[in-house]
């Protein structure tokens, strides 16, 4: 576990031949079948499509980074003086890979297993809800359920954010299978989702 938590920035600067990058690089494959496994076992009705967008949900950098925030995982990290301030999201998404990695290598599966449904699942953060404020997770799965290749996925942009500093109003458009969709809140997260809503909300009026 030392050398999951040691980031390549320290070990170069005292002269160590281990970092974490190597267990980032298993972690990251163990993690995408373990979570896998654990919403195959525990979403029981969903379609492939939605399991994928899931899967995807779960081990993004923003997700993983969330995680490491959570458990104080920075703190724990050891990075060379290059590396001043806060770290940022993907080195923080690259030390829990390697923690799984190496979670996986010192107790085999069922370990990795047990480590991902208490930590990642068991966090309400980060269980995939329903109703409007999964929209993005659901646009996603949609769209995935139908084939579309990874660059070819919704994305999103903000188009303006007008009003006082105080009290914001955030628009945003999500493109995606060459249309556009708009929605609007008071932050960018909020705004994304009333997106993807109502790209939902059209799609599914052409299926019936």
């Amino acid at each position: 576990m030392t050398t999951a938590l040691r980031h390549a920035s320290y070990a170069n600067e005292n002269g160590l031949a281990d970092s974490n990058e190597r267990l980032e690089f298993l972690g990251d494959s163990v993690l995408g079948m373990v979570t896998a496994h654990v919403l195959y076992e525990t979403r029981p009705d969903a379609s492939e499509g939605e399991l994928t967008g899931w899967r995807v949900e779960f081990v993004c950098r923003d997700a993983l980074a969330r995680w490491a925030e959570t458990l104080g995982l920075e703190r724990l990290i050891k990075k060379g003086k290059s590396l001043r301030g806060s770290m940022p999201p993907s080195l923080l998404a690259d030390a829990v890979e390697a923690v799984v990695g190496a979670v996986y290598l010192d107790g085999g599966y069922d370990s990795a297993v047990r480590v991902v449904r208490r930590y990642l699942f068991g966090s309400g953060a980060f269980l995939p809800g329903g109703g409007e404020q999964d929209a993005k997770s659901r646009l996603q799965a949609r769209l995935q359920a139908g084939g579309q290749e990874k660059h070819t996925l919704p994305w999103y942009e903000i188009l303006s954010v007008t009003g006082p500093s105080h009290a914001p109003l955030f628009s945003v458009a999500v493109h995606a299978e060459g249309r556009m969709w708009r929605g609007e809140g008071p932050n960018r997260k909020t705004a994304e989702l009333e997106a993807a809503a109502a790209a939902l909300e059209d799609l599914e009026k052409e299926d019936s």
